[in-house]
């Protein structure tokens, strides 16, 4: 039960960042995420927390690896071996070996294993971290490559070097050749079973997609891809050899499946990357929370230590940190030499110091680098381990110092991003698609309760954004007013007055009377509220009405007429008679509600077109009062229409106006491609979801569902 407790914490901590980042955008969100695991840290689900490393490194890194990896072709792979070895192995070791020889300068008591232990504890980078850092800021892209390609391995070469580190401090005796043999099993012996076991899965995996026999291949394709992480990490530290290499190499493997399958098995891929895509955003999220909640087990060793020993080891931190950031900008200062383009895509010497600067200074560390200082055993050749205090605390300190110093420094050194476009263009374009597609179909659906359950469908597509809510119920007041009178005019005009009786329209005329234009309709979660709710507008509705006939001559005289003509009914006729005047009466009101009915359509798609022409993309209020005057029109005639069934062709037809559109607007050069492009997978997703949603009704149900090619 209390891992429950945790997950749905960590859980709603991602949640609450995502909610928050929304009031706070110049606050980076792992400093949020950060602040949301410290508050954690006192619930009782986190008392006395400390990292596990096991449990962190199978159930968070290994999946962020395996995502990582699949982000990486082959192609690229090959073509930037050699800066992947450079800056995932070289520049590791170099770092390493320069801050581990610092450190034990500075820490006469540590002995150099441990510096190098606590060197190659702090030397992993978190490429992840940078992007959140740099959100806002438009990153270099030679430099944004190089810093993936880095974090891509060096996690591992960080770790490698740590086993032997706490190798050479348990007194096992390790020469050179003997540590280089055994860095070159682990690493390379991680890719290779990463390779081996990834080509198996691929295989199985691609034969499962393919496989025409297999209903719903994506019931077991999906699961092996949840698996495959964490299977391919426990059988290669099983070996002795690095679990997170293999992984990635996994990873990279699986690129290679996605280019095999291309157009085939669509809809196990799509699933497969929304459920991955899902996982590794919130994964990263739930890193930099652990992170924060962790920070009071480290602040308790603090308090144990004298200001001195304190003093002396933030001090180490900052040492520590700045070596390693010189060594970075040295390093990329260094490969200027007819691979500057290779490295970081500088054009020439100034650009190239600019960009290792930029390199140097997002060298960020995370909560891996956390990860590996809480691995550090309680006892090594049966004595406590020797500063393990003291070590976890300096890597904490050179955590925050490089995430402070990015958060400060990169997005005054790096020119504000320039988005394509807005996302007050994508929902004004897509508003304007959605009452595009919904205009061409009403021109084709003869039916109105076909044709209005059609366009409440394709209005959700449009949600209501940062919609201003006094202007919609302006505009929704102004509009219904203006329905109103086009109504009052239609059932006035001479074709209706010769076909309805002079009661049938004083009648139509008072329910049209009631139609409610001063504010926009609210609707509530509690069917029992809304009743009563109900009942208290019909009750003041009631004494209203009266009030306005006691003042309205005109409105008495017509409720005059209406009364006086129900009493001729009464002294002229029979019972009989009566009945039948009634019943003809109804049906005359049920006739020219359908005539309204079609009438106010026509009128409210001319209003929408019109709008569209003047190039206006705000025109939620004429979707409320379609849906409103819908509403009220099915009250007068008591027919309440919940279960419309709509055939399947007219929402790929609708989908596709939609695609028409957007194509007619990118050939006109209206919108940029980038835009098309997100508008484009909307749609498809939609149009996927919806032919989904039928079928799953047509087979509960056992109808067939009219299966439909349709091309964009």
């Amino acid at each position: 039960m209390p891992i429950l407790y945790v997950i749905g914490f960590l859980i709603m901590g991602v949640v609450g960042t995502n909610i928050l980042k929304k009031y706070l955008p110049k606050f980076p969100e792992p400093f949020i995420l950060i602040c949301l695991g410290i508050a954690m840290s006192f619930t009782k689900a986190f008392q006395n927390f400390e990292l596990e490393p096991e449990f962190f490194m199978l159930l968070v890194i290994a999946p962020l690896m395996f995502v990582d990896g699949q982000r990486q072709s082959f192609a690229k792979i090959r073509s930037r071996f050699k800066l992947i070895v450079t800056l995932s192995v070289v520049l590791a070791v170099v770092t390493v070996v320069i801050v581990g020889s610092v450190t034990n300068l500075i820490e006469v008591a540590w002995t150099l294993p441990l510096a190098m232990a606590l060197a190659a504890i702090v030397t992993p980078t978190d490429a992840v971290a940078v992007s959140s850092m740099t959100s806002s800021s438009q990153m270099p892209e030679g430099v944004n490559q190089a810093l993936e390609l880095e974090s891509l391995f060096n996690d591992a070469t960080g770790l490698v070097i740590l086993d032997l580190a706490l190798t050479v401090l348990g007194n096992q005796s390790l020469s050179v050749a003997d540590g280089i043999g055994r860095f070159m099993f682990v690493a390379v012996g991680g890719i290779a079973v990463g390779l081996f076991l990834g080509w198996l899965i691929v295989l199985l995996r691609v034969r499962l997609s393919l496989n025409i026999n297999i209903d719903h291949p994506e019931y077991s394709v999906i699961p092996v891809s949840l698996l495959t992480p964490f299977v391919v990490y426990l059988v290669a530290e099983h070996l002795g050899m690095s679990g997170i290499l293999a992984v990635v190499a996994t990873g990279i493997i699986h690129n290679w499946e996605s280019n095999r399958l291309r157009l085939s098995a669509t809809q196990v891929q799509i699933s497969q990357r929304v459920i991955w895509d899902t996982i590794s955003n919130i994964l990263n999220s739930v890193v930099f929370l652990i992170l924060g909640i962790t920070l009071p087990t480290v602040a308790r060793s603090i308090v144990k230590m004298v200001p001195g020993e304190l003093l002396g080891l933030v001090g180490l931190a900052m040492i520590i940190y700045i070596s390693m950031l010189l060594v970075r900008y040295f390093w990329a200062l260094w490969e200027h030499e007819g691979s500057a383009v290779q490295l970081l895509g500088a054009k020439d010497v100034q650009q190239h110091y600019f960009y290792s600067k930029i390199f140097a200074i997002s060298g960020i560390h995370g909560t891996m680098t956390l990860a590996m200082a809480f691995s550090l055993p309680q006892v090594i050749n049966g004595q406590a381990f020797p500063f393990r205090d003291q070590v976890i605390l300096v890597a904490t300190m050179v955590i925050l110092i490089s995430m402070l110093v990015s958060a400060i420094v990169l997005p005054r050194l790096l020119p504000a991003k320039v988005e394509n476009y807005s996302s007050d263009a994508l929902e004004v374009v897509r508003g304007k698609m959605v009452d595009y597609a919904i205009l061409q179909m009403h021109d084709q659906i003869p039916d109105h309760a076909v044709r209005e359950a059609l366009s409440q469908q394709l209005q959700s597509q449009k949600g209501w954004g940062t919609v201003d809510r006094d202007q919609l119920t302006q505009d929704y007041q102004n509009g219904m007013l203006e329905i109103k009178d086009f109504i009052s005019d239609f059932i006035h005009s001479p074709d209706v007055l010769q076909k309805y009786s002079r009661l049938t329209i004083l009648l139509f005329e008072k329910f049209v009377d009631r139609i409610q234009v001063e504010k926009l309709p609210k609707h509530h979660q509690f069917w029992w509220f809304k009743k009563i709710k109900q009942r208290l507008k019909h009750t003041r509705r009631k004494i209203r009405w009266d009030v306005q006939l006691q003042r309205d001559p005109k409105q008495r005289q017509k409720m005059m007429e209406m009364r006086q003509l129900r009493q001729q009914w009464q002294e002229v006729s029979s019972h009989e008679e009566t009945r039948q005047l009634k019943l003809q009466m109804q049906q005359e009101v049920t006739d020219l509600t359908n005539e309204v009915i079609d009438a106010s359509d026509q009128k409210l798609d001319q209003m929408l077109k019109e709008r569209l022409q003047a190039k206006h993309g705000d025109n939620q209020y004429i979707d409320v009062m379609r849906q409103n005057l819908d509403r009220y029109f099915q009250k007068m005639q008591r027919n309440f229409k919940s279960d419309v069934q709509i055939n399947s062709d007219l929402f790929i037809q609708a989908f596709q106006y939609e695609m028409t559109y957007v194509r007619q607007l990118v050939q006109n050069d209206i919108i940029p491609q980038a835009l098309a492009a997100e508008l484009y997978d909307e749609i498809n997703q939609a149009q996927s979801l919806q032919i989904q949603q039928l079928n799953d009704t047509n087979v509960a149900e056992s109808t067939p569902l009219t299966v439909i090619e349709a091309s964009n």
